[in-house]
């Protein structure tokens, strides 16, 4: 256990380095390697919204199937082994710390010859690259530590979701068997533009020459520039509507129709009714997978969309007061909230418990969540961009809701369950890394199985 703390310590102390987009020590470091990621078969996911439920859907699918399926996502909720799946089964500590030295040993070589730096025969480098700071971080670090434990444990397929945005984005160095964007929205301006169009065009990064792409994103203009993006790369293009849908039947009900078949009645195993477009990618890409020689039925589609499980997203957890964890944590995540806590979770008070951090658009989240809550607590996970207690406070004041301030996401947890009555509902939100430690909270209080 140590070893492995120790092990985490250095892979979160890579943080320090910031966020640098480029492809240049990916690349480089995956080469010292022995390209781990060349000849895996994957699937792309990008997108603002839903990246995480799809790729869910996906590997349920075909894990029904048989299929031995990487899952590569983040943020983690509780512990960092959830970014790293197979079958999913979170890589183990053992794992990660034999990973992490070997890595950390090329990367050493690498730094004392001078390899970390900019390859020019990459030409996606942004023209402000500096070479001298070209220190490996933690994504990059990780995103190799996921395709070398993919390669080793021979999975049959890996299903990858970008980091941030997709051009420039470390998963990016692989070569799909297709590619999906899930819904665009403004987010990240700082790193992907401050257009829709402009972070689409990031997004839009993970197309391939040849290799087809499905999105559920809805505004023209994105539809339009990821068709071109990909007619200018001959890659074919699908789209939500067009080419394919899914149509909400019920509750966790829907229909769909492919470009080759038509399927009534799948049950889902998330809730809300955005679940239905998130699905319906998955099911796109499937009916794709079918057609490269996947050996998928429909028994396996009905069975792995039913039995999908996404921790942290409209997840519904404890008895009395029932307490929803749901990581929105852009506007239209909290849209996405709205809806379903308007379809699907009756209450007599709603006690909303929000911890967002500091550089999203809060100022757009809190119209959405804010009117519904007869109680607000207000909190801060412990994340350094979390925004502060007084930065909430002056978004919240404008509507007079009752508010406490509670620091800690596990006292404002505990509070808000005993502010509550039994016919009352617990909702929290605002980030991942706030329903990550409500969560861990929760599973010591023994009110969720670990």
């Amino acid at each position: 256990m140590r070893h492995y703390q120790s092990s985490l310590a250095y892979l979160f102390g890579l943080q320090r380095f910031g966020i640098k987009l480029g492809l240049a020590n990916i690349t480089a470091l995956l080469r010292h390697l022995g390209n781990p990621h060349a000849g895996l078969r994957a699937v792309h996911i990008a997108g603002s919204n839903g990246k995480g439920s799809t790729a869910a859907f996906l590997t349920s699918i075909l894990r029904q199937a048989g299929y031995r399926v990487g899952l590569y996502t983040s943020p983690h909720l509780i512990d960092f082994a959830e970014r790293i799946q197979v079958n999913g089964v979170p890589i183990s500590e053992d794992r990660v710390v034999r990973l992490t030295d070997r890595i950390r040993e090329v990367v050493g070589d690498m730094d004392k010859s001078g390899e970390l730096w900019p390859d020019s025969s990459i030409s996606s480098l942004p023209a402000d690259f500096d070479p001298k700071k070209a220190t490996l971080t933690f994504f990059e670090f990780t995103t190799a530590m996921a395709f070398v434990h993919f390669r080793e444990e021979r999975v049959d397929l890996a299903v990858l979701e970008t980091g941030m945005g997709g051009r420039l984005d470390a998963t990016n160095v692989i070569d799909p068997l297709l590619a999906l964007i899930s819904p665009i929205s403004l987010e990240h301006q700082q790193y992907l533009g401050k257009t829709l169009l402009q972070v689409a065009g990031e997004k839009a990064g993970i197309i391939k020459p040849g290799r087809p792409l499905f999105t559920t994103a809805r505004q023209p203009r994105v539809v339009a520039l990821l068709q071109e993006k990909c007619r200018e790369v001959q890659a074919p293009f699908y789209a939500h509507g067009r080419d394919f849908r899914g149509r909400k039947t019920g509750p966790r009900l829907m229909n769909f129709r492919g470009r080759h078949h038509r399927w009534k009645g799948f049950r889902l195993g998330l809730a809300g009714s955005h679940q239905v477009l998130n699905a319906s990618l998955s099911l796109a890409a499937a009916e794709m997978l079918l057609e490269m020689g996947f050996l998928l039925k429909e028994e396996h589609l009905r069975n792995g969309l039913a039995e999908t499980k996404w921790p942290g997203r409209l997840e519904r957890v404890g008895g009395s007061p029932p307490i929803l964890l749901d990581g929105a944590h852009n506007p239209g995540g909290t849209r996405v909230l709205k809806q379903a806590l308007e379809e699907e979770f009756p209450r007599r008070r709603l006690i909303l418990v929000l911890g967002i951090m500091a550089d999203k658009e809060i100022p757009k989240m809190m119209p959405n969540l804010v009117p519904l809550a007869d109680l607000l607590i207000l909190t801060r996970p412990h994340m350094e961009r979390a925004a502060s207690l007084e930065l909430l406070r002056k978004h919240v004041s404008p509507w007079e809701k009752p508010t406490l301030e509670i620091a800690d996401v596990g006292g404002a947890v505990e509070k808000a369950m005993g502010e509550a009555g039994r016919e009352d509902l617990v909702v929290v939100t605002g980030s991942l890394y706030t329903v990550g430690e409500a969560r861990a909270y929760l599973i010591r209080k023994g009110l969720i199985e670990n």
